[in-house]
């Protein structure tokens, strides 16, 4: 039993030591090719001049795809924001409508008019905060 237990945990120990061997190799496999591809670019056979704007083309195309990219999320949260909206007021309308029901069937009383007053401004006060 022992024995298993002190097993285990050496398994355990290794098995996290080996994680750590690969992520320091990953990270330094990833500053390599990092610094391999910007030394590549700064000394590629082109002019200085060509090589500047290359770069500055790259960045005006990146400034580009994160203004259209950015448009596209916001339009999607709005739509979603919209959505959402709507299936409160659908499920406003629905529970108006359950509680209606339900005091039509069981004939009402002074006390459930309350009761049901009471759920039905806090269906409102719900829905406010919602929007």
């Amino acid at each position: 039993m022992i024995r298993e237990m002190l097993a285990n945990k050496k398994k355990e120990k290794q098995r996290r030591e080996r994680i750590k061997a690969v992520k320091r190799f990953a990270a330094g496999a990833a500053a390599g090719i990092t610094a391999g591809a910007v030394s590549g670019i700064l000394l590629a056979p082109k002019a200085g001049k060509e090589t500047r704007e290359d770069i500055a083309k790259g960045a005006k195309d990146l400034g580009e795809n994160v203004k259209t990219k950015t448009a596209e999320i916001k339009e999607t949260v709005e739509n979603k924001v919209t959505e959402t909206k709507g299936n409160i007021v659908e499920a406003k309308e629905k529970i108006s409508k359950y509680l209606a029901d339900k005091k039509a069937a069981r004939g009402c009383c002074k006390c459930d008019e309350e009761v049901i007053v009471e759920e039905n401004k806090e269906i409102q006060v719900g829905a406010e905060t919602e929007e």
